[in-house]
């Protein structure tokens, strides 16, 4: 009997030489059949072999195209970023997850074992189970503002390290003179690539005149708020295009609580991290920006958290942070500039602010 199919789906198990797919799906029995596997190799020519391998099969299976269908990946770094371009150019719904959730929905269907072959079987019963976002590229200048503001940030990295360096070779007894100047040299050289990246990155901001007259009412009215920190949160969000809600925003960037509690247990309550700590990271400086401020509604928030307890400079750091994330999300998907009087906290008419010793 010629099996009766509602919803199909392709899962990839990638790595960098080569990945697995799995073809496979439901049928009218709510039954899950895999129908093909096969493993392809991760270049141009693998990627072209597999396109047509899944568009042969699921030919055969769904002769008028009518079934729901999602070909999913999970996020391996860069490595599946060749066929997920390749499959969106070649008009397949396909759709990304992190590896996080995938590994923890492969664990609750049981799947104790892991190789590629059951990683991409696993995978495709995720994709025909579940409804994911369609996948959609980044534009043009986004994915150059986003590789440019990484490099940046890799660049001064490696700076701080240097300084670190310098800095104990000055105070060492044995470090020799050239090795002193080979770091000064570094250090110097280092600074001047900044220099000319920020350049370059100041360019591609003002070349996209959309983005510029979205963005410069915002970076010109928010305190704490540097172009470099704006320009990370919209190249790491493709100006929030794929982000519905608040609540999603924070959970994307790491931001969502994670409680403790059971009981009369109660254990403590803190940010899950498990997100973008690019964002993350050019948020904590905007926060420290707001508070060295002393001013704002968003440094009454800071004094209110550690009123509550005086300790807590880390918690307050973070509830800023994220207000300060979610402040710019508002601002710029309603196109408006801040506004003091329409966003002044609402507790901070009534309460006594005190600040911290």
């Amino acid at each position: 009997m010629k099996k009766q199919w509602i919803r199909l789906g392709c899962g990839l198990d990638i790595s960098k030489k080569t990945f697995h797919g799995c073809l496979g799906g439901y049928t009218q029995e709510s039954r899950f059949i895999v129908h093909a596997q096969k493993k392809f190799a991760n270049t141009s020519s693998g990627i072209i072999a597999f396109l047509k391998w899944l568009e042969k099969h699921k030919q055969k299976l769904d002769e008028t195209g009518s079934l729901p269908f999602q070909l999913l990946l999970e996020t391996t770094g860069v490595y599946h970023e060749g066929v997920l371009f390749a499959a969106h150019e070649a008009g397949v719904a396909v759709c990304l997850e992190v590896a996080r959730r995938v590994k923890l929905y492969l664990r609750s269907i049981g799947q104790e074992s892991k190789n590629d072959k059951l990683d991409a079987r696993g995978i495709c019963q995720m994709a025909c189970e579940r409804k994911f976002q369609l996948w959609k590229p980044f534009s043009d200048n986004i994915y150059q503002l986003r590789s440019a503001l990484r490099h940046r940030k890799s660049l001064i990295n490696s700076r701080v390290r240097l300084d670190n360096q310098l800095h104990a070779a000055n105070f060492s007894k044995t470090a020799s003179k050239d090795v002193k100047a080979s770091y000064k040299r570094l250090i110097k050289q280092m600074e001047k690539e900044i220099k000319a990246l920020e350049k370059h990155i100041v360019e591609l901001y003002e070349q996209d005149q959309v983005l510029a007259e979205r963005l410069n009412p915002i970076i010109e009215s928010v305190l704490g708020l540097g172009l470099f920190t704006a320009l990370t949160i919209i190249a790491e969000t493709n100006a929030f295009s794929l982000i519905t809600s608040r609540k999603q925003l924070a959970s994307y960037v790491g931001y969502d609580i994670i409680e403790n509690q059971s009981g009369n247990k109660k254990g403590k309550t803190k940010i899950s991290k498990k997100g973008n700590a690019r964002i993350r990271s050019v948020m904590y400086m905007g926060a420290l920006s707001v508070i060295r401020s002393g001013k704002g509604p968003l440094y009454d928030l800071y004094l209110r958290v550690r009123h509550r307890n005086p300790k807590a400079y880390k918690k307050a750091n973070v509830a800023v942070q994220r207000k300060l994330l979610l402040l710019v999300y508002t601002l710029f998907k309603k196109r408006e500039r801040f506004d003091l009087e329409k966003y002044t906290l609402k507790t901070s008419k009534d309460m006594k602010v005190v600040a911290p010793n």
